[in-house]
């Protein structure tokens, strides 16, 4: 028996921009920023690593010791979990299938998460259903 995979929630859609990944949780209209070494975190996550190949995985891209950056990524997948972009999956045996990491030049970044609700309304919009006359959304009353 391994360690619990991530993956994931199924609220949850993304996509990366610039090297940052946007996601936006359907469910609540709230979006993130993850940044830093977030969004190779986020890589991982979506093959479906355990929180172990993750560190791994981040030291070895960036040249240092697993412990350097373990305790980091743990903090970051609770985080990633508390805010529901992510979630435990059934524990596997053996290593993810996810690709290796490409190494970086750049130093070692923290992973980052921000969190915003300016455009919850906008999200949660239904355009197909509650338009007005002329066809355009419109929130229900």
């Amino acid at each position: 028996m391994g360690e619990p995979r991530y993956r994931i929630s199924p609220e949850i859609v993304h996509e990366e921009v610039d090297g940052e990944v946007i996601a936006i949780d359907l469910g609540d209209g709230s979006y993130y920023s993850i940044a830093g070494s977030g969004p190779a975190i986020w890589e991982l996550l979506v093959a479906g690593a355990s929180e172990a190949e993750i560190g791994d995985a981040l030291a070895a891209r960036h040249g240092i010791e697993p412990g350097e950056v373990a305790a980091e990524a743990t903090a970051f997948l609770a985080e990633l979990e508390a805010n529901g972009l992510a979630v435990r999956g059934e524990e596997g045996a053996g290593n993810c299938v996810a690709p290796a990491l490409k190494p970086s030049a750049d130093g070692y970044e923290p992973p980052r998460l921000e969190h915003y609700t300016d455009m919850k309304d906008y999200f949660l919009l239904d355009p197909i259903h509650e338009v007005d006359p002329a066809g355009w959304p419109k929130p229900a009353a």
